[in-house]
């Protein structure tokens, strides 16, 4: 795939240390609950071979995926983002890469936590509502390390399309080039929540689309780096939009 950087091989002690990995290291209750950690790692892995099978079966289109390669070629920390319904094209086009995902402390984290792993991505726990500065932390650390990582904007609770602050103080911090990720599918489920998750039909056309790559200065407000950022995925989202009517 171009621009993506090669596929991780885990194998041994590395694959045990991920599949135990959606264990937060917080004190709560849930750890102790009969037969959690096993329930976990079910769904986790039956979640993760849906997605596989839904993907086999798409009609993918990635366009100006050469935007990959433009940001890598910078040589600056690369970050990816997308909103929180939007996800699941993006993580099926990006599966296997071996980057770093943000996922909640919640429960259903949990579960996303292992079925990401299981997709060929690693984790970092935390979100906007519960262990949030630990994680941008360890984002931080990955970026400047050189590995690319992915956030969604929105979440873990929205408002719907309505961009968070950790994105802005990570790009500003880092220096990180941003690319913000938009998804459109031909048939699609969207569920009746806050973030409208979309879920496309097997078989049907979607598209991912990258946008140009670009940076936040270190000046910029909070605020206007929010706004920036759902412009650009306004942006991204119209162009999956429009190659799929074309």
């Amino acid at each position: 795939m171009p621009g993506e950087k090669p596929a991780i091989s885990l194998t041994g002690s590395s694959k045990q240390r991920l599949r135990e990995s959606f264990l937060s290291g917080v004190d709560d209750p849930r750890w102790k609950e009969p037969g959690y950690v096993s329930s976990v790692r079910l769904k986790g892995r039956m979640a993760a071979i849906v997605v596989r099978l839904l993907g086999s079966s798409l009609r993918l289109e990635k366009l100006a995926w050469e935007n990959n390669d433009r940001a890598f070629a910078t040589g600056r920390p690369v970050l990816f983002l997308c909103w929180h319904g939007a996800q699941l094209g993006p993580m099926i086009a990006y599966r296997d890469t071996g980057y770093w995902l943000m996922t909640s402390l919640s429960r259903d984290g949990d579960i996303q936590t292992q079925s990401l792993n299981c997709l060929g991505f690693r984790t970092i726990r935390g979100s906007s509502s519960r262990g949030g500065g630990r994680a941008l932390l360890e984002m931080a650390r990955r970026l400047k390390g050189g590995e690319a990582t992915a956030m969604t904007l929105d979440g873990p609770r929205g408002p719907h399309h309505v961009a968070k602050p950790g994105a802005v103080l990570l790009a500003r911090r880092i220096q990180a080039v941003v690319i913000a990720v938009g998804a459109s599918y031909s048939r699609a489920l969207r569920l009746n929540n806050w973030d409208h998750f979309e879920i496309p039909f097997p078989f049907s056309r979607a598209v991912v689309a990258l946008g140009e790559p670009f940076a936040i200065q270190p000046e910029t407000p909070i605020e206007d780096g929010c706004r920036l950022l759902e412009r650009k995925m306004a942006e991204s989202a119209s162009a999956a939009d429009r190659r799929l009517r074309s």
